[in-house]
């Protein structure tokens, strides 16, 4: 600590050199999630891994040995799990130990220092997700925990209960999470070495971006400081379906996960609610949101089981998929969503990808044609227009892309009036762009979707996606 600590004054000197991203910029950003324990080893060893509870060998020269595998679907900018020491077992990252210190399993500090350089010569941005809630599961022993090994540094000891996140912000705000020691951001000490090793991180490291754990754990005053000692992007996680109370937090942070959407369109794709619900749930996000255009939008992440864990159909997935990426906000793409990754809740959602790193497989072809026609057509500067809505079909465009999407497999015919293309245009459909296309004729085209397909159309006069997929029946 000593060492890092007198490391800081002459980092901060220099940290007005250091370019940064601005949140308006990472709006062009496609990101990619990765649990570093679980994405590639060192030595490029594919044996299983036994116990997905503890550390099973990803690294950050695995990262950097693979990011072509990331970099040819598309992807521009990386967020990649805590970097920092780790109490025993904490192959997540989540729970701290020495926030001055890199975690071995995962590498060296020149080791990590490479890898940001190597996605900087290519032009991908980094985004490390940091916490500054709770540290390692230590009950109430907290002699190993480096920077805070005292008790005055924790708030006393309770638990949150499950309708405290309704009822009681304070005990959410001073308990312990899963019996994780809550830190006491109100103490001096406490709130300045938080602050303090935000700014030494970022800089040390020259990281583009934090996503923080936990916000709603820690008063939103607190956050605003933390966000300006930074001074980069920042993102936070508010595990809540209200948009009223996750909104919140967008003012203290540049930015939030868009949970309430999350949870919006995993009841429209897999129970049954009707997509007329959306148009209501992006007013009231448009009302209370100060900016949806850099708000994090997720089908799949490390928190929540995937999505083919609890529904099993290929289509609706790929539109779950298609909807986090085309629709307006910053897509959030977990690992091993490209190769139809299955895992249920935590741990089997943190499944190695060393088993089927596969650029052959449809799903990474369908992941890399999604991406594609959001970048060429730059999405981020077009405003998101519904086109069409009713119980199974949502279209909507952005520019001259247009989205259909239903949310049954029964096949779909629609009549679309509303959109934005002049008599004659042909519109093609980026999957499959040689053989559906439709012809906008008397101010109309029609939409149809089969087996609860996607379509994403373009006008023909832009060149062809990378390629056809195999249709999915399912």
């Amino acid at each position: 600590l000593q060492y890092g600590m007198s490391c800081i004054t002459a980092l901060f000197a220099i940290a007005s050199l250091v370019g940064c991203a601005t949140k308006q910029e990472w709006r062009s950003r496609t990101v990619y999630q990765i649990l570093t324990d679980r994405f590639a080893r060192t030595n490029g060893s594919t044996e299983r891994c036994n116990d997905y509870r503890d550390y099973c060998g990803g690294s950050f020269v695995g990262i950097k040995n693979n990011l072509d595998y990331i970099q040819d679907m598309g992807f521009d900018a990386i967020w990649i799990s805590p970097i920092v020491e780790n109490t025993p077992g904490g192959y997540h990252g989540y729970w701290v130990k020495d926030l001055y210190k890199i975690n071995p399993h995962f590498g060296t500090e020149q080791e990590f220092v490479e890898l940001v350089e190597e996605c900087h010569k290519r032009g991908i941005w980094v985004m490390v997700d940091v916490v500054a809630n709770h540290v390692g599961m230590v009950g109430q022993d907290y002699s190993t925990i480096v920077q805070f090994n005292s008790s005055e540094y924790y708030h006393d000891y309770c638990q949150i209960n499950y309708d405290d996140y309704k009822n009681n912000q304070w005990r959410v705000e001073n308990c312990r999470l899963c019996d994780l020691p809550d830190l006491k951001q109100e103490h001096p000490y406490v709130r300045k070495t938080l602050l303090d090793w935000i700014q030494y991180l970022v800089t040390k490291y020259k990281l583009d971006g934090i996503r923080i754990d936990t916000i709603p754990m820690v008063p939103k005053d607190f956050w605003a400081e933390f966000a300006h000692s930074s001074g980069v992007f920042t993102i936070g996680e508010a595990f809540d379906a209200r948009v009223e109370y996750v909104a919140d937090y967008q003012g203290p942070l540049d930015s939030v996960l868009n949970y309430p959407l999350y949870y919006m369109m995993k009841a429209i794709l897999t129970e049954g609610l009707s997509f007329r619900e959306i148009r209501a749930h992006y007013d009231r996000m448009s009302r209370l949101f100060k900016d949806q255009e850099v708000l994090g939008n997720f089908l799949e992440n490390h928190d929540n089981p995937r999505f083919l864990s609890y529904y099993n159909c290929i289509n609706r997935w790929r539109t779950g998929l298609a909807f986090s990426i085309m629709s307006v906000g910053i897509p959030m793409v977990y690992y091993g969503s490209e190769q139809a990754y299955a895992g249920g809740g935590d741990p089997n959602n943190r499944e190695p990808l060393w088993y089927t790193m596969s650029r052959d497989s449809t799903h990474y072809e369908f992941m890399k044609t999604v991406i594609d026609v959001r970048k060429k057509h730059k999405i981020w500067n077009e405003p998101q227009i519904e086109r069409y809505v009713d119980d199974h079909i949502f279209a909507f465009t952005r520019g001259d892309v247009f989205v259909g999407l239903t949310n049954t497999n029964t096949e779909q015919k629609r009549t679309i009036t509303c959109h934005p293309y002049p008599k004659g245009t042909v519109l093609c459909n980026i999957f499959y762009f040689e053989e559906d296309c439709v012809l906008v004729i008397g101010g109309k085209f029609e939409l149809i979707l089969v087996n609860g397909e996607p379509k994403i159309f373009v006008p023909r006069k832009f060149d062809s996606p990378s390629g056809n997929l195999r249709r999915e029946v399912s």
